[in-house]
């Protein structure tokens, strides 16, 4: 059924013999003063056209997502700097293929977007952002649109609610553990295969 939110009364109901739940993943927002300002957008939320970002960006994070959203908003005209507190980009998380890494690095040097590693968010503004630098150097940078790339968590609310409550309950995807495409496809493809 499509249209239909699935919720924990509804799947009980059904009394099915096997649940799958592929409920995905929502993104880590960082607590931090500003995070809920009018100009600060999850990386999420704008790829999916919910919302919209400025002309002069930040991005906040330098893992796959946060490159990814770089240069598509570079692609599209904007003017990105991409904020990372580790000292390179996309060097933590889920391994990135060396290749790609290399080819998306230079796609982020093609567009001009400015890195910025070694670097921590104190604050956001309206302004744009306060940051510090490795030299323990306050810095502001200023932007009228901040997207929010600082990873994504799962999403396993209705997973919670059906434990105990329906037989052989699997979660698989980002909702059992964030990570990419292959993975999920790789659990669901595990999934099936058991039952």
């Amino acid at each position: 059924r499509t249209g239909v939110e699935a919720h924990s009364d509804l799947v009980r109901k059904e009394s099915p013999d096997v649940t799958i739940i592929a409920t995905g993943s929502i993104p880590f927002i960082p607590d931090f003063p500003g995070a809920e300002g009018e100009k600060v957008v999850t990386a999420t939320d704008l790829l999916l056209g919910r919302k919209k970002a400025g002309e002069k960006i930040i991005v906040l994070g330098g893992g796959l997502v946060g490159c990814e959203t770089a240069l598509w908003l570079a692609q599209h005209g904007k003017e990105v700097v991409i904020v990372e507190q580790l000292k390179d980009l996309m060097s933590a998380g889920i391994p990135v293929q060396h290749m790609n890494r290399l080819m998306l690095l230079d796609l982020l040097r093609f567009h001009r977007v400015e890195i910025l590693t070694g670097t921590s968010l104190i604050e956001l503004s309206e302004e744009g952002a306060l940051l510090l630098t490795t030299n323990f150097q306050r810095k502001h940078l200023p932007a009228d649109g901040i997207v929010l790339a600082a990873g994504l968590k799962p999403d396993r609310k209705l997973g919670e609610a059906l434990h105990g409550n329906v037989p052989n309950l699997f979660l698989i995807g980002d909702c059992r553990q964030a990570q990419n495409i292959l993975n999920a496809v790789w659990d669901a493809y595990e999934v099936g295969r058991m039952i």
